[in-house]
């Protein structure tokens, strides 16, 4: 049988049905059209994506309990240094806090928190390690290093880390580890 038959015989089949049949049949084809869409095409999309929604919901819950977890150990750990180092009698620790201060407010960089981490006697300074944490743009913390570095020489960077997330951008949080040189009072 040829295609052209087929459609005759097929027309003919249609001719012959009355008119409640025919809007039966046009019925039944948008059922099986419709039905074949959603069973084939729009089901197995929305599982995936109801699938996709929970394992992301799930990860966000795993990144919300480290986050917790984290901060309080890092709250735990700030607490031991404080209590654990008592800081040096110093001439200027005063005054390096208070340029660090009015550096990073004329250079619109917000302090998160400034702890020392450690330090050390040698003949007339102690050699103080401190770790700075700031919540800046790129471009601030650039001009507040630079200012720190050509004006006052406050201290030396050792390490300097930058991050950033969608929540933050286009700010971020630099943490600054540094050493600073203070004379011992006298």
């Amino acid at each position: 049988m040829d295609l052209k038959s087929l459609r005759k015989t097929i027309a003919g089949r249609i001719d012959r049905l009355s008119g409640r049949e025919r809007v039966i049949s046009v019925l039944m084809l948008v059922f099986i059209v419709v039905g074949g869409f959603y069973i084939l095409l729009y089901k197995p999309a929305s599982q995936k994506a109801n699938l996709k929604q929970q394992t992301l919901q799930t990860l966000k819950n795993d990144i919300e309990v480290v986050n917790t977890a984290l901060s309080s150990q890092v709250s735990l750990q700030k607490n031991q240094i404080a209590e654990d180092m008592k800081l040096p009698e110093a001439e200027d620790l005063s005054g390096l806090l208070a340029a660090i201060s009015r550096e990073a407010s004329m250079a619109r960089v917000d302090f998160i928190s400034i702890a020392p981490e450690g330090f050390e006697y040698k003949d007339n300074f102690i050699i103080m390690r401190v770790k700075i944490e700031l919540r800046v743009r790129f471009r601030e913390m650039y001009d507040f290093l630079r200012s720190i570095e050509l004006r006052h020489r406050l201290f030396l960077i050792r390490e300097l880390k930058f991050e950033t997330n969608s929540a933050l951008y286009p700010s971020g949080i630099a943490i600054l580890k540094v050493v600073t040189y203070l004379r011992k009072k006298q």
